[in-house]
Parts: C-alpha cells; sequence; structure tokens
C-alpha cells in the first residue's frame, strides 16, 4: 500500500480488500486461505493438499458486478486466482459489461473454451511460463508478463488456438483474448518448446515450505 500511495491518493489505484466470488455469495463473508509462505498461493477455494500451509480467515466477497457498478467497464482482466479461475471468467463471461481485453490462467480446456464460446473475442494468445524467462524476458520481480502487441508468440484464430491447445506440451499457461484484431499468425511450438530447468526439477523433490522459499529467491512458481 505504501508502495502505491500516491496513485491511491490520486484516485488512480483503487484497491478492494475482499476476495472476489461469484454473485451467489454478493454481501457475504466467505472463507479465504492465506498461504503461510507465499502471498501469491492464497486461495478462495479450500487447498486439497498442503493444507497445513494455509491459515483460514473470513473475508467480505464481492463479485465482478459489484466492481464494474462501482468503476464501469474495465478496458482489460487478468485473472490468475488458484483455481477460482474459471468461477469468475464464467461471470465475467455472462456479464453485459465484457472487457475487451481478458488474460486467465489456464486450468483445462473449458476456459479456453467459454472464451471461444462467446463469439465476441477475434484475436488468441498462449503465453507459457515454463519458458518465460527466455523467451519473454524476466525482469526480477513477479509480473503478470506481456500483453497485447507486447506478446512475441503469434496470435491466432479460433481453430487455430484450439490445435495449439492441444499440441502445446505442458498446461502451464495464460490464455489471452481480444476484440483487437491483431494481424494473425502460425503456430510456432518454438515458443512453447519445454527445456529442462533444474530449479523446477528440485522443487518437485522438495518439501512444499522449501519450494516456497526457492520461489522467493529465484523468481520461478508451478
Amino acid at each position: 500500500m505504501k508502495e502505491f500511495a500516491t496513485q491511491i491518493e490520486s484516485g488512480k489505484l483503487h484497491i478492494e480488500n475482499k476476495c472476489i466470488t461469484s454473485s451467489d455469495f454478493r454481501n457475504q463473508s466467505v472463507d479465504f486461505y492465506i498461504h503461510r509462505y507465499h502471498s501469491g498461493l492464497s486461495r478462495f477455494p479450500a487447498p486439497d493438499k498442503h493444507t497445513g500451509d494455509f491459515k483460514k480467515i473470513q473475508i467480505p466477497a464481492c463479485s465482478y458486478p459489484d466492481l464494474t457498478e462501482k468503476y464501469g467497464k474495465p478496458d482489460m482482466v487478468k485473472i490468475d486466482l488458484e483455481g477460482a479461475d474459471l468461477l469468475i471468467l464464467n461471470s465475467i463471461l455472462a456479464s453485459n459489461q465484457i472487457p475487451d481485453y481478458i488474460s486467465v490462467e489456464n486450468w483445462g480446456l473449458p476456459v479456453l473454451t467459454a472464451l471461444l464460446e462467446k463469439k465476441i473475442f477475434s484475436s488468441f494468445n498462449l503465453v507459457s511460463f515454463y519458458n518465460f524467462k527466455s523467451i519473454y524476458g524476466y525482469s526480477g520481480i513477479d509480473t503478470a508478463g506481456p500483453f497485447g502487441a507486447d506478446i512475441k508468440s503469434p496470435w491466432l484464430n479460433q481453430s487455430h488456438i484450439l490445435d495449439l491447445y492441444h499440441q502445446i506440451p505442458d498446461p502451464w499457461f495464460d490464455i489471452h483474448a481480444s476484440v483487437t484484431p491483431y494481424p494473425m499468425g502460425k503456430i510456432d511450438l518454438a515458443y512453447y518448446k519445454k527445456t529442462f530447468n533444474l530449479l523446477l526439477w528440485l522443487k518437485s523433490l522438495l518439501p512444499h515450505q522449501l519450494k516456497s522459499r526457492i520461489k522467493d529467491l529465484t523468481g520461478f512458481s508451478r
């Protein structure tokens, strides 16, 4: 909060200390699970593994319609909610305030299917995490990654993005959808080639607490 005090005071930045959920929980408090070792892994859905790494609290809920009623339709929405992604995506797509640009973490084919079935987005892209440093660059701090024209991998139409989805070697990526008709490219698997990463391999062998510590030191998460 202190880091962005100027932007908050000027009204350029608004922070809602709430849990975004579906409208079913409007004006209620919900269980929220704070990760004890890395805040970025905190979540609304109850964890089904490493449950001792989480502390449950109660926090006010809000929905996407609540936010658009207060602030208006956003130009871009980034969704990375540790398991609640499809829930929030569906609430956005069911509203009358759909943003021109959506980026959502992949949680299975239903995420991409929901975007395709809405028929309002003309351009699609996948941005992988496991080769993010080598292809997109890494600044040393956590980032939502590039979007729009800054994405290096080619923008694709509906049929090609489905083809790519089934060819990509690892499911750890963001799905981007835009109403902007970016120049269409061709599938290039060089952007998704999975290379051996020693840090990620070591993390797979370590207890969960040490994985979080490695993430803090290196910026790599999974």
